[in-house]
C-alpha cells in the first residue's frame, strides 16, 4: 500500500469533518455537467448516483445536471435522449425515499417526475441554455398575444419564472475539462464556477468534498 492509498481515508474523513463545521456556508443548489458518454457507462452512472446521495448526506437540496448530447442530428439526438431517458429512470429507481426528480428531453418537454422531500434533481438532456431563454421568451409572447398577460407586465421575474429550472446554482461543476457548456446561462450568473481535470466516472467522494469545502472557502461577489 502506498502512502496516498494509506492516507486518503483519513483525508476523506478530514474534509467531511471540515464541511460539517460550517454547514451554513455549504451550497444548496448544485450544477453538474457531464457527457452522454458518461452516462453511458455503467460506472459512470454509478458515479452519478453515489454523487446525489453525498450531496444529500452534506445537506444539498437541489442537484441540476446537464447531459451534453455531442451529435448535432436531430433524430439521433432524440434517440440518444430517449435512451438516456430510460436509464436514468431505472437507475433513479433505486434512489433513497424523500428524493425527487425531473426529466428534461431536447425538446426541453418534462419526460418524467417523482416529487421529492428534502432532496431534488433536475435533469436537461441535451437542452441547453439558450434554448431554455428562447423557449421562455416565445411562451410569454404566446401570453400576451393571448391577453393573459400585458406587455408591460414582464420582466425579469416573469422571464425567470418561465425557465425551466428556477433556481440559481451556487457551484457548477465541470470535470474533464475547461469550459463550460450551454447550460443555465441565465441561472448561473452568479454562480462559483469548479473546474477539474478528473472525468467523471473517475470522481471519488473526495473529489466532490473537495468541491464543497472549495464553495465554503470562497468568498461570494455576485457580479460587485
Amino acid at each position: 500500500m502506498d502512502l496516498f492509498s494509506f492516507a486518503y481515508p483519513f483525508y476523506e474523513r478530514f474534509l467531511a469533518w471540515k464541511i460539517t463545521r460550517t454547514p451554513l456556508n455549504t451550497p444548496r443548489h448544485v450544477a453538474i455537467i457531464v457527457k452522454e458518454t458518461d452516462l453511458f457507462d455503467p460506472e459512470g452512472m454509478e458515479k452519478l448516483l453515489s454523487a446525489l446521495n453525498i450531496f444529500r448526506e452534506f445537506k444539498i437540496e437541489l442537484v441540476s445536471i446537464y447531459v451534453d448530447i455531442l451529435k448535432t442530428d436531430p433524430s439521433l439526438k432524440a434517440e440518444i435522449a430517449s435512451t438516456l431517458r430510460a436509464r436514468l429512470e431505472k437507475s433513479f429507481s433505486d434512489l433513497p425515499a424523500g428524493m425527487g426528480y425531473r426529466i428534461h428531453g431536447v425538446d426541453g418537454e418534462v419526460n418524467s417526475t417523482v416529487p421529492g422531500e428534502d432532496f431534488f434533481v433536475y435533469v436537461s438532456l441535451g437542452f441547453g441554455g439558450r434554448k431554455e431563454i428562447t423557449k421562455a421568451v416565445l411562451t410569454i409572447l404566446g401570453e400576451v398575444k393571448a391577453g393573459t398577460v400585458r406587455s408591460e407586465e414582464v420582466d425579469e421575474k416573469m422571464l425567470e419564472s418561465h425557465l425551466l429550472v428556477n433556481h440559481e446554482p451556487d457551484v457548477m461543476i465541470r470535470s474533464g475539462g475547461q469550459k463550460l457548456s450551454d447550460f443555465l446561462v441565465w441561472q448561473s450568473a452568479y454562480s462559483e464556477l469548479y473546474f477539474t481535470d478528473v472525468n467523471w466516472k473517475d470522481m471519488r467522494k473526495v473529489d466532490l468534498l473537495r468541491v464543497i469545502r472549495d464553495f465554503q472557502k470562497r468568498k461570494r461577489r455576485y457580479g460587485r
